[in-house]
């Protein structure tokens, strides 16, 4: 009877131990980060190739290392997608903040995250595709990328980053005691440029052979005899000339080229997927073509 007793007490302990364990397994929150992705325009967001919403997106997500896709809903706005590499670490914050175009190369992508170090103060990492990109904060230069900052002050400030022939990007950043803040800017080109050009006018020995400047003498001749208005002046670019697009966008076919200080009447007016004002101008007198107005200012 004695051993009917004790194994029935042994029994019950055990289921109870058991009972215990299972809530505890279930009590245990699996580590995770949190993620947020803002765009423009607004576009689907995958992780790992799962469907997850809608920019702007903010959810909890699995630590670790995952795959971020952003893709555009529309079927008639060329936007060019985006794909990377993103870390999520346990209770904290990563930010991807996409200004996306319609090419990848005039598209813009900032990724935010916050890694653990030893210590009370705090530290910046910026990586910026492409590197040799030359870092300000708070108004002050810092150096050029890769760049890692161990003294900088905890709190808010301001980062610009900027590299010739290339859209300069500022973004408002927040440092935290005990953490690393790391920045990997993907840079834009400026409208009208390619890759190559870019890339050779950061570098400090190339010679980029552009359209000479007008002399003062054409400037002062276009000025007496302005087109009818609407008219456009040309800006000074990066290149020294600025391209004549057959469509109102960067990826369209290439139909010659205007310089700074020159007018053209304008046509028509039109709106790229960015919102950007292309004008329609006639340019070598018969041809007709447009123009970014970044680098063309309306007369009226």
């Amino acid at each position: 009877m004695k051993s009917k007793l004790g194994f029935l007490l042994t029994l019950i302990v055990l289921i109870g131990l058991g009972f215990a364990v299972v809530r505890l397994m279930k009590g245990r929150s699996p580590k995770e980060g949190e993620l947020r992705v803002d765009s423009a325009p607004t576009v689907s967001v995958f992780l790992d190739n799962q469907h997850l919403g809608r920019t702007p997106f903010r959810s909890k997500v699995a630590a670790g290392e995952h795959t971020v896709k952003l893709v555009t809903d529309s079927a008639t706005a060329p936007i060019a997608g985006w794909q990377g590499k993103v870390v999520i670490s346990t209770s904290l914050l990563t930010f991807i903040n996409a200004s996306l175009a319609e090419s990848e190369f005039a598209s813009a992508v900032d990724i935010l995250w916050l890694e653990k170090i030893s210590g009370k103060h705090s530290e910046l990492s910026v990586i910026t595709n492409p590197d040799g990109a030359t870092v300000h904060i708070d108004d002050q230069t810092k150096g050029s990328t890769p760049l890692n900052l161990q003294d900088i002050s905890v709190g808010d400030h301001n980062m610009t980053v900027t590299s010739p022939g290339f859209a300069t990007r500022t973004v408002k950043i927040k440092t935290a005691a005990g953490y690393k803040l790391i920045a990997s800017l993907k840079l834009a080109l400026f409208d009208g440029m390619t890759a190559e050009e870019a890339t050779a006018s950061a570098t400090p020995s190339a010679q980029i052979k552009g359209t000479p400047k007008p002399t003062a003498k054409q400037e002062a001749s276009q000025r007496q005899n302005p087109p009818p208005k609407p008219y456009a002046v040309i800006k000074e670019t990066p290149i020294g000339y600025l391209r004549v697009r057959m469509e109102p966008t960067t990826v369209a076919t290439i139909a010659g080229q205007v310089k700074p200080g020159e007018q053209y009447t304008i046509l028509e007016t039109k709106e790229d997927v960015k919102g950007t004002p292309w004008y329609q101008v006639v340019f070598d007198g018969t041809n007709k073509g447009w123009i970014s107005s970044q680098y063309a200012e309306k007369v009226e």
